[in-house]
């Protein structure tokens, strides 16, 4: 999968910035889920080119974003290795658009889309699709990767960042999500990404923008992008 660079400003100066509990559904109905996954690993399975339906147009998002051809992608009918590898300690990964590769699990198929504004904020919209019970896996690994990354320092940039990282569940979305918004001291806004996942599939949002709410679009789109998945598979 590609990842997205987008950016934050510190003081006037434009500086790169790298970007790329349990709800709804009964607990009945996800142990149904994941057993079905256990005994048929592609139950639940879809193609990048079916996840890609699922994004949001432009259309949906604010007044002036575009879409950024060049990180949207999918992965079209092909479907990636089983991987498992431990859980990542690079806590720069929370800069990434999705930071699904923190969890060590290998996805099955993905789609992504990215949308900036001439003003360099950006919001990124990512659906990974897992096999067998990996997503549920995922999840679990995601929440223990950022609940270590509560604060760290990034000295890829013009000046060395120390990121606050506030995380906290989002009750009623998908099977289970939460939010998670970056900040520091020395760039001007935020970056916030909502995670869910809704049965086999693991949704990101992102916001990176230079204003107070540090991203605050990326819960509303999040859940309409749930609402989609949840509408496709049936979960």
């Amino acid at each position: 999968m590609g990842k997205r660079t987008s950016a934050l400003v510190m003081g006037v100066v434009l500086v790169p910035f790298a970007l790329s509990s349990c709800s709804s559904s009964s607990i009945s109905t996800d142990a149904a889920e994941a057993k079905a996954a256990s005994e048929d690993p592609d139950h639940g399975v879809w193609t990048g080119e079916d996840l890609k339906a699922l994004l949001l147009p432009v259309g949906a998002l604010p007044k002036g974003y575009k879409p950024d051809r060049d990180y949207t992608a999918d992965s079209g009918t092909h479907f990636g290795a089983t991987v498992k590898k431990p859980i990542s300690n690079n806590c720069t990964l929370l800069e990434t658009n999705t930071w699904v590769d923190a969890a060590g699990i290998g996805i099955a198929s993905y789609a992504q889309a990215d949308f900036q504004k001439p003003s360099k904020e950006e919001y990124s919209e990512d659906i990974d699709s897992f096999r067998g019970t990996d997503a549920w896996t995922a999840m679990t690994r995601l929440r223990k990767y950022v609940a270590s990354c509560a604060t760290f320092k990034d000295s890829s940039g013009p000046a060395v960042a120390t990121f606050k990282v506030a995380t906290k569940a989002v009750p009623d979305l998908g099977d289970e999500s939460f939010e998670t918004v970056l900040s520091a001291a020395v760039y001007e806004g935020g970056q916030t990404i909502v995670v869910s996942r809704v049965g086999h599939d693991i949704v990101f949002s992102e916001n990176s923008v230079y204003s107070s709410d540090r991203g605050a679009l990326a819960l509303g789109l999040a859940r309409r992008l749930v609402a989609n998945v949840r509408v496709k598979t049936g979960n």
